[in-house]
């Protein structure tokens, strides 16, 4: 579910992007997680990255800067990235057409019963699986909630009210 983010900060795109720039040039070698990222003056994209640990479907930052009374207003989203929203989808599609396949086989032609079963329990168990691998852990992910602390902390953001 993607979250609108909607921030001030005092500082000036230029401030910020320079800053982004160094924190994101410092290898951290001891840290165990940290806000990883890219961007300019107008965008900027931000993930919650843990070592030895790859997550498509974590959240990531997507967001654009401009000018606002002073500082920068950051506007964007919070949320999946693309590949965390649409990789299910193809997951359950490419299963499904071996589940169509195996069921219409089972169906169509006598004695295919055994292959049939096996053709189509296979990817059914396959997605059961991911339907427990793509859900949210409840409570379990505060990735966004990092990526958010992490622009307080280090470009003093504040919601725009």
């Amino acid at each position: 579910m993607k979250q609108t983010v909607d921030l001030y900060s005092p500082r000036s795109p230029e401030q910020i992007a320079r800053k982004l720039k160094a924190i994101m040039a410092d290898p951290m070698d001891g840290a165990k997680a940290r806000v990883i990222g890219s961007g300019t003056q107008e965008l900027v994209v931000l993930r919650y990255a843990r070592r030895n640990r790859q997550d498509a479907m974590a959240p990531i930052l997507d967001a654009a800067m401009e000018p606002y009374e002073g500082g920068t207003r950051i506007t964007g989203t919070l949320g999946p990235s693309p590949i965390g929203r649409w990789f299910p989808v193809f997951w359950f599609g490419f299963l499904s057409i071996f589940v169509v396949v195996g069921v219409a086989v089972m169906w169509l032609v006598p004695g295919t019963v055994p292959f049939g079963l096996i053709f189509a329990g296979v990817p059914i168990f396959m997605m059961i699986i991911g339907g427990f691998v793509f859900r949210k852990p409840a409570g379990k992910s505060d990735d966004g909630e990092q990526i958010l602390a992490f622009l307080r902390r280090e470009l003093d953001t504040r919601p725009i009210a």
